[in-house]
């Protein structure tokens, strides 16, 4: 049995109105997705879905956290995510493509599959600059060992004590150097 086959909702047999589903998302999840930007994480997924006859809407709570890699000090860190994302699915016969927040069924269809909107709406809840978030003192959390290190890197290679590489001459002419 497919691992993710758990991540369905039936709605066929529901009533039309509001019903509300709860999801658990772990390590074991984000396995199932190759090249996953995300390894570890403990999220829970309330869903209410509101069945209509002519769609459903599907409201996504997400609350808990992931583990990330930071981007200065590649340390991994804990990062919380609380999110709220809207789902709206439709119904057609002929095969329509997809859109951004709205999917497309098949009129017989009787449940709709949610892991990879699961996965889809985390991912779009990290941030695009991941790093460790400061102390309670306002000072970085990241290893101070690898900030050392970036520092007197970025120090060297800011040397102007080194003479210039007469190779780039030519090129300065065009910059305006």
């Amino acid at each position: 049995m497919n691992y993710l086959s758990q991540y369905t909702i039936p709605y066929s047999g529901l009533s039309e109105g509001k019903h509300l589903f709860d999801f658990t998302v772990d390590d074991r999840f984000f396995a199932e997705f190759e090249t996953s930007e995300v390894e570890k994480g403990d999220l829970k997924i309330g869903i209410e879905l509101e069945k209509r006859s002519t769609y459903l809407g599907l409201t996504f709570t997400i609350i808990g956290s992931v583990e990330l890699v930071c981007d200065r000090c590649l340390e991994n860190f804990i990062y919380p995510i609380e999110s709220k994302r809207k789902l709206l699915v439709k119904f057609s016969e002929k095969p329509v493509e997809d859109e951004a927040e709205m999917i497309y069924l098949h009129p017989s269809s009787f449940q709709v599959e949610i892991a990879q909107y699961i996965y889809e709406f985390v991912i779009l809840s990290l941030p695009i600059r991941r790093i460790h978030p400061n102390g309670k003192d306002g000072k970085s959390l990241c290893d101070p060992v690898m900030i050392k290190k970036l520092e007197e890197l970025r120090h060297h290679g800011n040397n102007l004590d080194e003479p210039d590489d007469p190779r780039w001459n030519e090129l300065r002419k065009f910059i305006g150097n």
